[in-house]
């Protein structure tokens, strides 16, 4: 028996095994690109590096379809993949719809195959592109619409045959579908970047929004200082720890005399600019750690810790004295502003759970600025020097 044609049939089955496994793993490699690639191109790139490495061919290329027209992507061949560093081929060459065998197979759809490129007229030769003779272009679809076309070459003719053909067919479906995918997750990844911006954005202005409220919140408009919801909180803290060390601290009460008749008799405008300035006269008096605030319409009041009275009385003084040496224009007319002032103090004898003990500072001071309006204006009282029993 001659042995001769099993010896070729065992050939041929072991090339078509090989040629299975190859194809298998080609497209086992193509299913395992990342689609955290961060561009198209390398996506591209690391797909035809699988064809390449697992197959005959000696080139590649991959066109996508932009505008109506099919531009080249990338593409490889054997010395690209011989030299790590290498790019890759990368021609400008576009091609239209139905131009040449490319062109052919994005406007049908379907796979078109050159055995002998010198007698095929819809062949075109790319200028410096290099001897072909045989060619296969691939249509690259997504969800039945051609998106790109892969091109394989060899310069022999009739170098590739239907097993080539069913090969690329299943390529180029995979590579479909990953290029579609890169490009959603890479677009959903934009879009949730651009969100994220947009969302820390939003946050970064409601905390700038929260801020400039909460500003204005304890912020007296018209003045620039801190009004009564500030000033509660804050004096409570001082108080109690004055009152906890044994430490001094006082009260001054500031209401501007006969604000009423300047509104009446020169317009709002000029009682806003006397508060303006009274406000900004009394911060200019304080040091750090004194807690002023405007407490209503023509009223002012100060916390001082670690100032007993002789130090608020003193203060109460400079304050007087600015404010007599102050002359507005008002309609042609010089307006000069008094003021009466009540002050109150520690006596160094307060429990410390003594919840209400702010409220009564403030209450005797009170009654010490309306001592001083009642004997006169423009002038200071303090609270314990005050004979009640005579006025």
């Amino acid at each position: 028996m001659n042995p001769t044609p099993f010896a070729e049939a065992y050939q041929e089955l072991n090339h078509r095994f090989i040629k299975l496994v190859n194809d298998l793993s080609a497209l086992r490699g193509l299913s395992r690109l990342s689609m955290r690639r961060t561009s198209q191109d390398e996506l591209l790139r690391d797909a035809m590096r699988v064809l390449m490495e697992n197959s005959d061919f000696e080139r590649c290329s991959v066109f996508l379809l932009e505008d109506d027209a099919l531009v080249c992507a990338g593409g490889l061949d054997w010395p690209d993949l011989l030299n790590s560093d290498a790019v890759g081929e990368r021609r400008p060459k576009q091609f239209q719809l139905g131009e040449g065998i490319i062109g052919m197979a994005a406007e049908t759809g379907n796979l078109q195959h050159c055995r002998d490129s010198s007698h095929e007229p819809r062949f075109l030769q790319v200028p410096q592109g290099g001897h072909i003779g045989s060619l296969i272009c691939v249509p690259v679809l997504f969800a039945d619409k051609v998106i790109g076309v892969v091109n394989v070459s060899h310069q022999r003719n009739d170098a590739f045959n239907e097993a080539h053909e069913r090969l690329l067919t299943v390529f180029a479906s995979f590579l479909g579908q990953i290029l579609s995918n890169w490009r959603y997750y890479h677009e959903m990844e934009g879009q949730i970047q651009r969100r994220t911006q947009e969302l820390e954005a939003a946050l970064a202005e409601a905390e700038e929004l929260k801020r400039r409220y909460q500003h204005l919140s304890i912020v007296d408009e018209l003045t620039g200082i801190h009004n009564r919801r500030f000033f509660f909180p804050e004096a409570h803290a001082a108080l109690a720890s004055a009152v906890r060390h044994r430490q001094t601290f006082s009260i001054m009460m500031v209401d501007l005399d006969h604000f009423k008749q300047i509104n009446d008799l020169y317009g709002h405008g000029m009682g806003d600019k006397v508060l303006q300035i009274t406000a900004a006269l009394l911060k200019g008096q304080t040091r750090e750690g004194d807690i002023i605030a405007r407490f209503g319409g023509e009223e002012f009041v100060m916390a001082l810790p670690h100032t007993d009275l002789d130090g608020a009385r003193q203060l109460a003084d400079r304050v007087l004295v600015s404010l007599r040496s102050l002359a507005f224009n008002a309609s042609g007319k010089t307006l000069r502003v008094t003021t009466s002032i009540g002050i109150s103090g520690l006596t160094g004898l307060e429990s410390p759970d003594r919840p209400d003990l702010l409220e009564s500072l403030l209450r005797q001071a009170d009654q010490a600025l309306y001592f001083s309006k009642a004997h006169g204006r423009d002038q200071s009282r303090a609270f314990a020097d005050i004979d009640f029993r005579l006025s």
